[in-house]
């Protein structure tokens, strides 16, 4: 089973090295999800992650994986329990997200070779998670710890940990957090907008497009 999660952890990592960015979805239903998940995939994302506090998400990312393809990683996001992780498998999730580092929910993880983007936010839980299995560690809540700064301050002694900055990320900050060592960035709001309760599709991919470009730029 290590043997399995290591390989999927490097292949997560390859793909996701190719656009250094994971968009959010959350909304108090799915309805929307489709519409959004087609632009930001026209637009260049190649990470999407659909949060199980959305009703229905675990349909939805099943829906989304067979109408965008392959070549397109869909997860599931705020996984906090075993549980969550049992049901996130059955459908096929492409990867998982975490709001904070649990063990168990890494160890279940790693039964079924599932990446893990897991949440921490200290140096000691971003190493936890890390010696854990975490694919990439998601630092969170990036701008409220201190943005940029706070994680260029903790990749100087932490280097081989793929840091993934989300919450309150925006435009402005992709390029900073990328210059300073972040492997990736995730991003709700600021890119999605209000997209997913049927909001402009026209204004999202504006947005979904600059930030691919800013992005790319590291990729």
């Amino acid at each position: 089973m290590r043997a399995a999660l290591k390989k999927h952890n490097i292949a997560f990592r390859e793909r996701l090295a190719a656009t250094r960015l994971i968009a959010i979805l959350r909304a108090e239903d799915t309805e929307y999800f489709a519409d959004v998940a087609q632009v930001l995939y026209d637009c260049g994302v190649r990470a999407i992650e659909a949060t199980l506090t959305t009703p229905g998400a675990l349909d939805a990312i099943a829906a989304m994986q067979v109408e965008l393809g392959p070549d397109t990683m869909v997860g599931a996001g705020s996984v906090r329990t075993v549980s969550d992780v049992d049901s996130c498998a059955a459908v096929g999730a492409d990867f998982l997200v975490t709001p904070t580092f649990s063990a168990e929910v890494l160890e279940r993880a790693q039964r079924y070779a599932i990446p893990v983007v897991c949440g921490a936010l200290t140096p000691t839980e971003i190493d936890g998670a890390w010696r854990h299995g975490a694919a990439v560690v998601k630092v969170f809540p990036a701008a409220q710890a201190g943005g940029p700064a706070y994680v260029q301050a903790v990749h100087a002694p932490l280097p081989e940990i793929p840091l993934v900055p989300t919450g309150g990320v925006t435009l402005d900050d992709v390029d900073a957090y990328l210059g300073a060592g972040a492997f990736a960035v995730a991003a709700a709001s600021p890119l999605i907008g209000n997209a997913t309760c049927g909001g402009r599709l026209d204004e999202l991919s504006e947005r979904a497009s600059r930030f691919v470009t800013t992005a790319g730029k590291f990729a």
